[in-house]
C-alpha cells in the first residue's frame, strides 16, 4: 500500500500518484497506474475542478488513459497520453521537465517515470523487474551509451525486507497456477476451481494468462468486473456468468458472491495467490504449499528485496526515497537503504533461488552417493561463484 505523499522535492510543481491536500497546488500530475492506493483524491470534484480551471493535465500511459476516460469522462480533455520510452516535455510555470514513461511490470499500463531537468529522478511506482530487465531500459543511458547519473530513486518498498529476499518470476508463478488449474479440471467436468486473491485488484495478468491457456474466462464479482472490464484486452478474460466457466474468483473475503457454495455435486480445488505469506523461510520449500486441496502459490507483482537491492546497486543514485512505509518496518528500511548507498561494499555473490533449493535436494536424493560420500550437487549449487 503506497504511503507516498505525491511531491517530488527535486521538481517543484508536479505531483505523482496523489491528488489531494498540498498536491492541489501542483501544475502537472502523473499517474503510474490505476490501483486505488495510487489514485487518492483523483475522483473528487475539488481536484477535477482544479484541473479544468487551471487547464492542468494528468500524464499517463495508453492503458491508464483508456481506463480514466471510462471512469471520468468529464475530465477527458485533461488526460494526456505518454508514449512508452519516449521523452515528452512538460511545461511548468518557470521550467520545463522532460519525462519518459517506462513499463514497470506491475500490471497492464503501469509505468515508472524518469524525469530529467537539473537532475535525473526515477519514480518507480509499483514495479516488478529483474536486473536484466532494468539494464535493457534504453532511457537510462545517454546518447553515448553511458548510464545516466540518477540523483534520486523514489522506490517501491512494499517487500523491501530481508524476510522477502526473492520471489519466483511472474512466468514461474503463472506456470504453477495454470498447471494446478489444468490438472484439476482435466480429471472431471464436475471439478471446479476457486481462485482466491489477497487483494481486490492486481491479478490482471493472471486472468489474461488463464484465458489464453485454458480458453476459459474467470468468473468474477460485479465489483471486480466493473474494474477489469475497463482494461483493454481483458474483456474476454473475465465474465459475470458463472455458467460459462469452471474457474471462479468471486468468493474471497472481498467479494461476497457465494456461487461456489451453490454448485452442489461439484468438487472444488482452491488456489490462493499471494506474496505476503511467502517469506524467505517458506520459499525454501518451494513456491506452492498444499493443504487439503487448497494450494497456496507465491505470486508477486512487487519487487523482492534482492530486486530492489540490485536496482539500487546498478543505478547508484545519490538518494533513495521509500514509497511504502509502515511503522514497524520504517527504521529497518531506512537503515538498509543507507547501507546500500555505500557503493564500496562488495557485490553479493549470486546464489540459487531459494525455492529451487528443494528441487536441488530432490535431485540429490535420487542420485547414487558419490565415492567420497559428499552431496556434490547440493554443495556446488550453494557455493558462491568466483567473481571475475
Amino acid at each position: 500500500m503506497s504511503t507516498f505523499g505525491g511531491k517530488i522535492k527535486e521538481i517543484p510543481g508536479i505531483s505523482i500518484d496523489r491528488f489531494d491536500r498540498n498536491n492541489l497546488d501542483s501544475q502537472a500530475y502523473f499517474l503510474s497506474h490505476c490501483h486505488i492506493d495510487h489514485m487518492v483524491g483523483l475522483n473528487t470534484s475539488e481536484f477535477q475542478g482544479i484541473l479544468k480551471e487551471r487547464n492542468c493535465f494528468i500524464y499517463v500511459s495508453h492503458v491508464t488513459k483508456a481506463i480514466l476516460k471510462k471512469l471520468y469522462p468529464n475530465i477527458d480533455e485533461q488526460i494526456k497520453e505518454l508514449d512508452f520510452c519516449t521523452p515528452t516535455s512538460v511545461h511548468l510555470n518557470n521550467a520545463v521537465v522532460s519525462v519518459i514513461p517506462i513499463p514497470s511490470g506491475h500490471c497492464p499500463g503501469s509505468v515508472m517515470f524518469l524525469f530529467e531537468m537539473d537532475q535525473v529522478i526515477l519514480y518507480t511506482g509499483d514495479y516488478r523487474m529483474s536486473l536484466n530487465d532494468i539494464k535493457r531500459i534504453q532511457a537510462l543511458y545517454d546518447s553515448l551509451g553511458k548510464l545516466k547519473t540518477i540523483h534520486t530513486v523514489y522506490l517501491d518498498t512494499t517487500f523491501f525486507s530481508k524476510k522477502y529476499l526473492q520471489f519466483p518470476s511472474r512466468e514461474e508463478s503463472l506456470d504453477e497456477i495454470c498447471n494446478l488449474i489444468k490438472q484439476w479440471l482435466d480429471v472431471s467436468e464436475k471439478h471446479i476451481i476457486n481462485l482466491q486473491t489477497s487483494a481486490r485488484y492486481g491479478y490482471e495478468y493472471v486472468f489474461m494468462e488463464i484465458f489464453k491457456r485454458m480458453n476459459m474466462p474467470v468468473h468474477v464479482s460485479n465489483e471486480a468486473y466493473a474494474f477489469y472490464s475497463l482494461i483493454p484486452d481483458m474483456d474476454e478474460s473475465v465474465t459475470l456468468e458463472s455458467s460459462k466457466t469452471r474457474i471462479h474468483s468471486c468468493c474471497s473475503s472481498y467479494y461476497k458472491n457465494i456461487c461456489i457454495k451453490n454448485l452442489i455435486g461439484y468438487s472444488t480445488r482452491t488456489v490462493k495467490m499471494s506474496a505476503m505469506r511467502w517469506t524467505t523461510e517458506k520459499l525454501e520449500q518451494g513456491i506452492t504449499n498444499n493443504q487439503d486441496e487448497t494450494y497456496f502459490v507465491c505470486y508477486a507483482t512487487h519487487a523482492s528485496y534482492e530486486e530492489g537491492e540490485e536496482m539500487i546497486k546498478f543505478l547508484k543514485p545519490k538518494e533513495v526515497v521509500p514509497c511504502v512505509l509502515q511503522k514497524d518496518d520504517a527504521e529497518e528500511i531506512f537503515n538498509m537503504i543507507e547501507t546500500l548507498l555505500d557503493f564500496n561494499s562488495e557485490p553479493i555473490p549470486k546464489k540459487p533461488k531459494l525455492f529451487e533449493v528443494s528441487k536441488i535436494r530432490q535431485q540429490i536424493y535420487v542420485q547414487d552417493v558419490s565415492e567420497n560420500g559428499s552431496d556434490d550437487l547440493y554443495e556446488s549449487a550453494l557455493e558462491s561463484p568466483q567473481m571475475s
